[in-house]
């Protein structure tokens, strides 16, 4: 029984991570035909240690990413920075300085398009260029992927997954990018909805993120202090549980997910969200 269980486990090691480490892309089944493989896209990861990701979108941005890049570093911390091309083509220096303090760098795309509302060709464009401009200004080639908005694409996750790539979504949105978010706000969420496995999504690009750095300076300490060690997604896969990794299977995009972004938002508060996807169901969070 026990050699059948190794076996088994080898078996599940080898389909999930081909490769020797477990931060290398998670893909589908290599017998599956390569027309057909898809990227994962993962929400959370199953794990029964209190770890959580970080991750942090739009940028790099001169202003704000080194003050985040700080706050990681005076609390041991590390996170995911998925970073759009044509910042990093601005600020192309960024990107080994993240790197340099030990940080992960995923991509975002190059102009942060909407996959779901892009020809195949345009998709592939907005993909290729994004990990290119990381490549160029001297970055590790990425494999981790987040969708712009968090909107799901079936062809685009069959074109990431041929590519090497995993999608990432969320589980802790503290909407720190709204107009008008406090810095009150985006840490109650997070302390509030905080769990082992769980991947937070942040923002280190655009402007006004003084909320969210105020934000980092109190949530940090705090998690720190009930134990939560706070890491980049790859680390959160490297210590993820190997018996719950099954869970993790690729599965086509539901309908429900393809088309609840049709829905209209409900009374938003300002004309500023009409702009916004905030009423829609994006890939980091369960459809209703």
């Amino acid at each position: 029984m026990l050699k059948l269980r190794g076996a088994a486990l080898a078996v599940l090691t080898f389909v999930l991570f081909p490769s020797s480490s477990l931060a290398a892309p998670v893909r589908a089944p290599q017998h599956a035909p390569a027309a057909e493989r898809r990227a994962m896209l993962l929400r959370e990861i199953p794990t029964q240690a209190k770890l959580i990701a970080f991750t942090f979108d739009d940028g790099p941005n001169q202003r704000y990413t080194p003050q985040v890049l700080e706050l990681l570093r005076k609390y041991h911390a590390h996170a995911t920075f998925f970073v759009i091309g044509q910042e990093v083509v601005r600020f192309p220096a960024m990107i080994k300085t993240i790197e340099a303090a030990g940080m992960e760098v995923g991509n975002h795309g190059m102009h942060h398009k909407w996959l779901h509302k892009l020809t195949p060709g345009e998709v592939r464009q907005e993909i290729t260029a994004g990990a290119d401009a990381i490549t160029a200004a001297g970055g590790k080639k990425p494999y981790l992927y987040r969708l712009a908005g968090g909107f799901e694409s079936e062809a685009a996750a069959k074109l990431l997954g041929r590519l090497g790539y995993t999608m990432v979504g969320w589980s802790v949105d503290p909407r720190d990018w709204r107009m008008g978010a406090s810095a009150d706000s985006i840490e109650q969420i997070i302390m509030r909805d905080a769990e082992p496995g769980h991947i937070v999504i942040m923002h280190d690009g655009s402007i006004h993120r003084e909320p969210t750095i105020t934000a980092l300076r109190h949530v940090l300490p705090a998690l720190e202090a009930k134990g939560y060690q706070i890491v980049s997604v790859g680390e959160l896969l490297q210590r993820s549980d190997y018996a719950t990794l099954r869970e993790l299977a690729p599965k086509p995009c539901s309908k429900k997910a393809k088309t609840v972004h049709k829905a209209k938002p409900a009374a938003p508060r300002s004309w500023i969200e009409r702009l916004r996807p905030s009423a829609r169901t994006p890939a980091g969070r369960q459809a209703s």
